[in-house]
């Protein structure tokens, strides 16, 4: 590494103050464009002798005032960055020096970073002026946006407020520069008076080069979507989209592009596409989702719940407000969101508890699937779209996502579920039951909450929660499990779970500890007359008889005390002989 530190690249806010000042144009390179020059190929573009030497000319030129050639900033004080970037650059360095030694003798270079200023960096303190900075050089301007057909740049987040007006040119996703000569010509044929900004990995390179030598700027802005995304969720590791396309996510595997009216009428032509066999109107007529939200006494988080559900990237739904005799003001701030959409509806009842309010609201859905969300808690932007996905694209009749805990108190996250740990698995019924006893991503939790899943409706037929108890979703949920055929479940944290201390006390818990009992029994029983193997179940029942022991002499239940203490002595000393 320290052979290469002659090579001199400007920070990342001193490169865009460079843009903005000269008006310049920017070709951007990194590891991708290197291997390519080298003679490989790159998950998203194959070699191509011609784009290969093409990149080279570029990468060769030095930059002059109207036109910038960035490099990584990372051939000096690489602690900046994090052990993972650090090692993926050492790595690299090791590999490709005698490249960087050969070819990169310019006096300086911009910095490629200019779209990556989050997530690889060690301190994010100057993120947000470097997206301010950069978002600056396109405020009031027309733009022509040039992009993969997975990208959809700024869709469902505001990197683009405040531009005069959008058009987008959408190319493939893979191998663009198979179709160079006809995306040049449709830029061209739309380029005059507008900023250019193209996110088409290699080929933009040469792109920005020939639009501005027929005097165009054009910037090459690849990956800025993918960061600003990870800015605005305050991400501390790269997160998939799964509404569009990730950055380093390079397969684009499992999307599900989402309908948005505004992305359709900005793209004024497809590039090298075959045409799309589902029209957008079609799209919008997909399957509607129920989403039932009993309120009570939650003014202080209904805002966050009601805001996260309308930032949804699926968009077929309908919300049913609940408001159980709420005290606080909750109520005014259902009626203040049924006016902000017509997709909201409301209905209030005395104060009964929230099973009554979400069989109530099960009564009053009308779509096809139907999930819920406690109006404390709040969703990811795709809760809805990948449970949707899971259900539909695996023939499953329920699907299930993880969730992540939010301190109230702390205002800070419990626990995380990362990048590494993704997976996505169907179930049979027996499958799933099976996990209710796995410490492992929050199974055991998972299981029992009537959040975090989406259910075809037609399983709540003849189902509904008890009324006048706690752990309404211990007895209900697994019930819906025993009618479906097939369980799907995610392993991402899309909805978040608030801990706070109005939350139900240990105390009240203990004092339900009967109840806790009845649940499992009954359960063991519908288990046993349908012929599921009960094995682990009898192992979970003994667990909970010994919790729940304690419990009772905690809270001075004696009499419960010596009924558990009497089922245990049979289950220990008292089995069956074979």
């Amino acid at each position: 590494m320290s052979d290469l530190g002659f090579i001199q690249v400007r920070p990342i806010l001193e490169s865009l103050a460079y843009i903005q000042e000269q008006g310049a144009s920017v070709a951007r390179f990194g590891d991708g464009e290197v291997e390519l020059m080298m003679g490989s190929s790159i998950p998203y573009q194959d070699y191509d002798p011609a784009l290969a030497q093409a990149l080279l000319e570029i990468l060769e030129t030095p930059s002059r005032a109207d036109f910038l050639v960035g490099l990584p900033d990372v051939f000096q004080k690489l602690e900046r960055y994090n052990s993972n970037a650090q090692l993926f650059w050492q790595q690299h360095f090791a590999r490709y020096q005698a490249f960087y030694q050969e070819h990169c003798r310019s006096p300086w270079y911009g910095s490629t970073f200019i779209s990556r200023p989050y997530i690889d960096l060690v301190d994010k303190g100057q993120a947000a002026v470097s997206f301010q900075a950069l978002k600056a050089l396109w405020q009031g301007r027309d733009i022509l946006l040039v992009e993969g057909e997975t990208s959809r740049s700024g869709v469902g987040n505001d990197l683009f407020a405040g531009v005069g007006s959008l058009e987008r040119l959408v190319c493939p996703s893979r191998n663009a520069f198979a179709h160079y000569d006809a995306i040049l010509e449709a830029v061209r044929s739309r380029a005059e008076d507008r900023l250019i900004l193209v996110m088409l990995g290699p080929t933009a390179k040469v792109l920005v080069r020939d639009l501005h030598a027929a005097g165009y700027q054009a910037l090459d802005l690849g990956h800025i979507d993918s960061e600003y995304e990870w800015f605005q969720m305050g991400a501390t590791h790269k997160v998939k989209l799964e509404h569009k396309h990730t950055a380093e996510f390079n397969y684009d595997e499992g999307l599900r592009l989402a309908a948005d009216r505004d992305y359709e009428r900005q793209v004024v032509a497809r590039i090298g596409l075959e045409e799309e066999e589902v029209t957008f109107e079609e799209k919008e007529n997909s399957d509607l989702i129920s989403i039932v939200v009993p309120v009570y006494n939650v003014s202080g988080y209904l805002r966050r719940c009601l805001d996260s559900i309308l930032k949804q990237t699926y968009g077929q739904f309908e919300v049913i407000l609940v408001n159980d005799g709420s005290t606080d003001g909750s109520g005014l701030i259902c009626q203040d969101y049924v006016t902000k959409d017509s997709r909201i509806r409301l209905v209030h009842q005395e104060n009964q508890g929230p099973s009554a309010a979400r069989n109530l609201g099960l009564q009053l859905a009308q779509g096809e699937y139907v999930t819920f969300v406690d109006a404390d808690d709040f969703l990811e932007a795709t809760y809805l779209e990948v449970l949707y996905r899971g259900l539909v694209g695996n023939d499953a009749d329920i699907s299930i996502c993880n969730f992540t805990s939010f301190n109230e108190e702390r205002q800070s996250f419990l626990f995380s579920i990362t990048q590494e740990m993704f997976f996505e698995q169907t179930y049979s019924v027996q499958e799933w039951l099976q996990k209710e006893s796995s410490g492992a991503n929050n199974f055991h939790l998972v299981f029992t909450f009537s959040p975090m899943k989406l259910f075809k409706r037609s399983l709540w037929e003849g189902i509904a929660y008890p009324l006048g108890r706690l752990r309404e979703d211990d007895a209900t949920i697994y019930k819906l499990y025993l009618k479906a055929k097939r369980i799907h479940f995610s392993n991402q944290p899309l909805y978040y779970y608030s801990q706070s201390p109005a939350g139900l006390s240990r105390n009240q818990m203990q004092a339900d500890t009967a109840s806790m009992i009845a649940i499992a029994e009954e359960r063991l029983a519908l288990l046993v007359a349908l012929g599921y193997d009960v094995t682990e179940h009898l192992e979970s029942y003994h667990k909970r008889l010994e919790k729940c022991q304690v419990d009772a002499l905690q809270s001075g239940q004696i009499e419960l005390y010596q009924q558990i203490a009497s089922k245990l002595d049979l289950l220990q000393h008292h089995r069956k002989e074979d």
